[in-house]
């Protein structure tokens, strides 16, 4: 009778073996976790910079709106009250605030704001924070003919321009 030796059996793999798809495995799990951790940095990095475009567009729609139902509009060195009025600026931490019918919207993505107009029309240039591009448009006034405003507001002094609203 013949004695099976379970400990020569040819069946199974080395140690060799094990090792190299170990290595391999190993290589593959590293590539899979920094493709994941790199797409992870994309997401956050496109999802702050869709936050900024939508703040400073919401704020240019909004100056839109206002100029085109401008009464009267002027450069303060205050906020507008409350009532039919519109104001942007900056105030005296240098946050570009916003300010519809008495409300605030403050935000920290614009630095500068140029205003030049030419009879009825207003040209407009809102420049944000980093590396976005600058804004730039025009609008008609409809109930304004002539308003001499050629002014850049900064985030380093507190002024607003304050424009009042058709009722």
């Amino acid at each position: 009778m013949k004695k099976t030796d379970h400990f020569r059996s040819k069946k199974g793999f080395t140690l060799i073996e094990v090792m190299a798809g170990l290595l391999i495995t190993g290589i593959l799990i590293a590539t899979v976790i920094s493709v994941f951790l790199m797409s992870q940095k994309i997401y956050t990095r496109g999802g702050d910079i869709s936050y900024k475009q939508k703040s400073i567009t919401n704020i240019e729609t909004e100056l839109q709106n206002a100029l085109a139902t401008a009464t009267n509009i002027s450069i303060e060195a205050s906020k507008p009250g409350v009532g039919a009025f519109y104001g942007i600026g900056f105030n005296d931490k240098g946050e570009c605030v916003e300010i519809i019918n008495g409300d605030e919207y403050k935000t920290d993505q614009i630095t500068e704001i140029s205003l030049k107009n030419t009879g009825n029309s207003m040209n407009y240039e809102i420049v944000p924070k980093d590396s976005m591009s600058t804004l730039k448009g025009g609008i008609v006034m409809n109930n304004i003919n002539t308003a001499a405003i050629d002014t850049t507001l900064k985030a380093e002094t507190e002024s607003y321009l304050v424009i009042t609203l058709l009722n």
